[in-house]
């Protein structure tokens, strides 16, 4: 490393990989940033020059080459630190400290792990120092720790069946799976071993997750205006298996977007558009279940609607070296939550690693939307989508155009029925799904009131609202 590099890089001034420390008096300081460095991507310590970028110089002994030596001794791992001495024209030297981006990070140096946030070294929190040793392979990530607190009983069982069969039409899941019995589907996904199941498994499949993975929640919040204020028009909490997470939160999503119909030039039939892409909003929504950090018991992913914009945030932080404006890009995928994430990938609910973020993005271009944006703050990442025009809210916004199928099936009964039970509505459906899946359309179909239940238990009935 010559002299000229050097003024190069003092040309540019302190940035995420320069450092400037006027003497080793600071180097308790220095060796902090190096720690920084070696847990980010690199970078040059300079010790002799000024804050303003002057070459000043020190005397170098063998003494300050003892210390420095102790000093880098306290690096752990051990690091390789190329160390360069070059004498200025004042006879002092400049004592360059040079590290390479690592794959051993993190380090810490003198029992504390440190980062760079641009010219600043910072003090690293725990759970990114964690986050770093699990990527390491030091410790193991949260979704593979044994839970004592449940078994296969505590599991949804029609559920797991489900993800089987929607995993085999999907030809991601063999087909001789639909012959397994649940112990053995549950060990091909790596969700149990020797008869214990881990956190994977209780996140995916449990009946009940309360109280012991609080984690597992969901807010869901329609607001009034464009700001986050106490004027909910909807307002609602949901605690559950990723899987029910997802179906709350698209169904609130939904019940909450506005349609825009349309004709288009070459077809006579009308054309009906949602606010939003549902594929987009959907690889959000998967996103967030499968890349968020479930070790946080507080945790939780917030899901607001706003009449400009919709927002999906979620705890957990993006990988080391990899920014907000990097997600537009071709990059890896490296999910935090692996077991998780190819169980959902099993399951059909995203098609490609690491393509998903980019599709969100062009599913947006095709409808002629602002691109999406990304934000990281407060422990976790947001996904901000913005409509075309603000949408307006009205009591009973959502008409019968705007029903799924088989909701429009249910609106059927009742008109041909008049009142009837749960039972009765189940029996006349074409190809009906689990009871609790039509008791939320029921629940949504009532909400929006379009139908209402009179009676109480075995004697409730359901009927058209008049």
């Amino acid at each position: 490393m010559d002299i000229q590099h050097i003024e190069s890089l003092i040309k540019h001034g302190e940035t995420d990989c320069v450092e400037f420390k006027k003497s080793t008096m600071q180097l308790h300081a220095a060796l902090e940033t190096l720690c920084a460095f070696l847990n980010g991507k690199g970078g040059t310590v300079l010790l002799g020059v000024s804050n303003d970028g002057k070459l000043i110089g020190q005397d170098v002994s063998d003494h300050t080459q003892q210390e420095i030596a102790n000093g880098l001794n306290k690096l752990e791992p051990s690091a390789i630190v190329n160390v360069h001495y070059i004498i200025l024209e004042n006879n002092k030297s400049l004592i360059v400290m040079h590290v390479d981006k690592s794959e051993q990070a993190p380090y810490t140096y003198d029992g504390r792990a440190f980062y760079r946030n641009q010219s600043t070294t910072m003090l690293m929190l725990r759970d990114r120092y964690h986050e770093l040793l699990v990527q390491r392979g030091q410790i193991r990530s949260w979704e593979t720790l044994v839970t004592h607190d449940y078994t296969i009983d505590d599991l949804d069982h029609e559920e797991i069946r489900r993800a089987v069969a929607e995993g085999i039409r999907a030809k991601r899941v063999s087909i001789t799976a639909q012959h397994e019995n649940l112990e053995d589907i549950l060990k091909s996904w790596n969700l149990l071993k020797k008869g214990k199941l881990n956190n994977a498994a209780v996140v995916l499949f449990a009946k009940n997750t309360m109280p012991y993975y609080s984690q597992c929640h969901l807010k869901l919040g329609r607001f009034r205006g464009t700001e986050k204020n106490r004027d909910f028009i909807d307002n609602k909490q949901f605690f559950g298996n990723a899987f029910r997470m997802f179906e709350e939160a698209n169904s609130f999503i939904m019940r909450h977007l506005p349609i825009a119909s349309f004709f288009k030039s070459d077809q006579l039939q009308r054309q009906d558009q949602l606010a939003l892409p549902v594929l987009a909003i959907r690889e959000a929504l998967v996103n967030a279940l499968c890349h968020r950090d479930y070790s946080h018991r507080s945790g939780t992913i917030f899901i607001a609607i706003f009449d400009d914009h919709l927002s999906i945030w979620n705890t957990g932080k993006l990988p080391a070296d990899f920014e907000t404006t990097d997600l537009n890009k071709k990059h890896y995928s490296d999910p935090v939550n692996k077991i998780i994430s190819k169980v959902f990938y099993d399951r059909a609910y995203f098609d490609g690693w690491g393509t998903g973020i980019m599709e969100i993005f062009e599913l947006c271009q095709q409808n002629n939307l602002p691109a999406p944006t990304y934000e990281e703050y407060s422990g976790g990442v947001e996904i901000t989508f913005k409509f075309k025009e603000p949408i307006a809210y009205t009591k009973y916004e959502i008409n019968i155009d705007q029903l799924n199928t088989r909701q429009k099936e249910i609106i059927a009964i009742l008109q041909q029925y008049g009142a009837v039970g749960l039972k009765k509505i189940i029996s006349e459906l074409n190809n009906p799904p689990s009871e609790r899946m039509i008791r939320k359309d029921l629940a949504v179909l009532k909400e929006i009131g379009l139908i209402e239940l009179e009676g109480f238990a075995k004697t409730a009935v359901w009927k058209l609202k008049s």
